[in-house]
């Protein structure tokens, strides 16, 4: 087996049929030249999934899910690519070369230090007499012994350096358990502590099952107890980020696709308790709002989120961000409410606890019925400054929502306000026109904060080779692979447009990446996504191999959705002929945009300049014109 990762994935391709892959998953039945499925990505009613033997491609018609053999086992095991290549390798036999990286090693060993951890934790609660008032309370939660052993709980008991000791007397090095965050040095420049001190210890897993990070809850008769917080959890390390990650989601989500959701608790102690009770499609937050990162991640398994709020303290709390995320995600979004004074832990350990849990679960309104409803709650019949004021409210938070690109986004927003025109009687034309003005106030507030921001003194540094600015909830990136542009949004100039077709153009021509990449940096693409995708392909070339759609997946394992959108690029690319006169014209239309910036920035200095400045500023404007053809 070759050791080069893009030569393993190619041999596991070709060992892996299309047809058979997908024959382990779904009844496929042959339709002259293919193949065709009901498809798993959407509700079904007649085989719309098409499978093509001989392009080894899946096409969905109906909700327009595609892609290869590989895409297919990630779509249906909810795993990235290289767990879908293992998955692959091991069905066909193919024992993969190792190709992890310093850094690979690096997380494996921190990886290993948590699972280390967990089981000393464990050891202190399950069997060390030190554990007994830990094993005492979760007792009285009526957490069973088998809940705390399938959660891995622990203790970690009072004394301030007992895992500090623990792992000296065992060589853990003290770096890798200061750098997860288990403990810190000392004041007095002398030792470690324990980070974790008289505390339930609850392990944090990421979706593969992995120990990532810690919550601690005080003991309540604990020293502690009056100067401490409750809950404690790991800080931001390699390994964990509380904003990312879901309590739970490791089990919950084979529930939750049993279920059709997956509902959002507030504590540790909820998601065991549902589990134990039979209810195991419960998740948790890390004592954060749920963010467009946590429901990111959720649309992985499921295409419904179901809020849990207790009556008297959930209110409206959460839920203008919750329609935030509803507006601008691929999901659906509802809210339940519990009883008043009651937890989902409270409620399912009563007599009839489990049967109304559920119930509450699977009558959840609607996330923008839910807002309405309690704005109405006090006014049956409104008037027309109330209606006007609700409308506003909700409108509001639809204007401050990320304008998500794309047909899906739009028609949400048409339903909203289709909702409001039944709702309050008000014309369509009305509401859209009220969206409008809302819409440009918002942006307008936005361009004054930014500049307010950039106004303020910056610190002296520079990203490092390759930073690309990146944040979860709000991403530039988002590449149209068409000249379609959604609804609404900006329309798409020359140089977008030129960026496009250089992408499109060399995913179906590697060769003239480096034809490219010797008259045009990767720094000039203003595409941040693209700029990404074209990034490696230079890189790809530079290091000797071929700048092919293989070796792009490879190298953007953390970004599925650009791989995603470079499939989308090259299919469209496919039409376009004489590729070398494409690449010429496109290149001299780079040249000359960049031509022109540099005038354009001369111009503009010599509105300010005196004149010897004007006079050098005047002989580097003619510098950047193009020279004059002879007669």
């Amino acid at each position: 087996m070759p050791s080069d990762p893009v030569e393993q994935t190619k041999q596991v391709k070709a060992a892996s049929d299309i047809v058979a892959v997908v024959g382990t998953y779904l009844a496929i039945k042959p339709a002259g030249k293919i193949f065709k499925a009901l498809c798993p990505f959407h509700q079904d009613s007649r085989p719309s999934l098409d499978i093509d033997p001989a392009r080894q491609r899946y096409k969905c018609w109906s909700c327009g899910a595609h892609g290869d053999v590989f895409a297919f086992v990630q779509h249906m095991e909810k795993v990235g690519f290289r767990e879908a290549r293992q998955i692959l390798a091991e069905r066909a036999g193919i024992k993969l070369e190792a190709t992890s990286t310093p850094q690979d090693h690096h997380r494996a060993k921190l990886l290993e230090v948590m699972r280390w951890a967990q089981a000393k934790y464990a050891h202190q609660l399950l069997e060390d007499p030190a554990g007994e008032a830990a094993r005492k309370y979760l007792g009285e939660r009526k957490l069973s012994g088998k809940t705390v052993r399938d959660f891995g709980l622990g203790f970690a008991p009072l004394k301030g350096d007992w895992l500090a000791r623990v792992a000296a007397a065992e060589s853990i090095p003290d770096e890798l358990l200061v750098e997860v965050g288990l403990i810190g040095p000392s004041q007095a420049g002398r030792g470690f502590y324990d980070r974790f001190r008289d505390r339930v210890m609850f392990p944090i897993k990421d979706v593969r099952g992995q120990v990532v990070g810690f919550g601690g809850r005080i003991m309540p008769n604990s020293p502690y107890a009056s100067r401490a917080p409750k809950y404690y959890n790991s800080a931001d390390t390699p390994l964990f980020k509380k904003s990312e990650l879901l309590y739970g989601l490791d089990v919950a989500r084979h529930g939750g696709a049993s279920a059709g959701y997956l509902a959002v608790v507030e504590g540790y102690t909820d998601v065991m308790m549902a589990h134990q009770c039979g209810v195991t499609q419960v998740v948790a937050t890390m004592g954060t709002a749920l963010n467009a990162t946590h429901v990111a991640h959720l649309r992985r398994y499921v295409p419904k989120v179901v809020l849990v709020y207790d009556a008297d303290a959930g209110g409206l709390t959460g839920v203008d961000r919750a329609l935030e995320i509803f507006v601008s995600q691929d999901v659906e979004l509802a809210v339940a409410t519990l009883p008043e004074g009651l937890d989902p832990c409270d409620l399912l350990v009563r007599p009839d606890g489990i049967d109304t849990f559920k119930r509450v679960l699977t009558s959840a309104a609607d996330a923008l019925d839910f807002k309405l409803n309690r704005l109405l709650e006090r006014d049956a019949t409104p008037s027309d400054e109330t209606k006007r004021r609700i409308v506003d409210e909700v409108l509001g938070v639809m204007a401050s929502a990320a304008m998500a690109p794309g047909a899906a986004a739009q028609l949400k927003r048409e339903l909203i306000v289709t909702r409001l025109h039944h709702r309050f009687g008000l014309r369509q034309e009305t509401i859209w026109a009220r969206f409008g003005e809302l819409r440009k106030a918002h942006e307008q507030r936005e361009r004054e904060r930014e500049q307010k921001e950039r106004a303020q003194p910056q610190p002296d540094q520079n990203p490092p080779a390759g930073f690309v600015e990146l944040t979860p909830e709000s991403r530039s990136d988002a590449v149209m692979p068409t000249t379609e542009q959604p609804r609404g949004g900006p329309k798409a100039g020359p140089a977008a447009a030129a960026e496009r077709q250089l992408v499109e153009l060399l995913l179906n021509d590697p060769g003239l990446v480096p034809v490219a990449a010797a008259q045009l940096t990767a720094e000039e693409i203003t595409h941040t996504g693209l700029r990404r995708i074209l990034t490696e392909l230079y890189s790809t070339h530079a290091a000797g191999s071929v700048a092919d759609l293989e070796a792009l997946r490879e190298r953007l394992t953390d970004r599925p959705d650009l791989y995603e959108t470079a499939l989308k690029l090259q299919f469209v690319g496919q039409h376009m002929q004489d590729r070398e006169e494409w690449l010429r014209r496109l290149l001299k239309r780079f040249a000359d945009m960049k031509t022109q910036a540099a005038a354009k920035a001369v111009k503009e200095q010599l509105a300010n300049a005196n004149e010897e400045q004007a006079v050098e500023l005047l002989r580097k404007l003619q510098q950047t014109q193009p020279p004059r053809r002879s007669a």
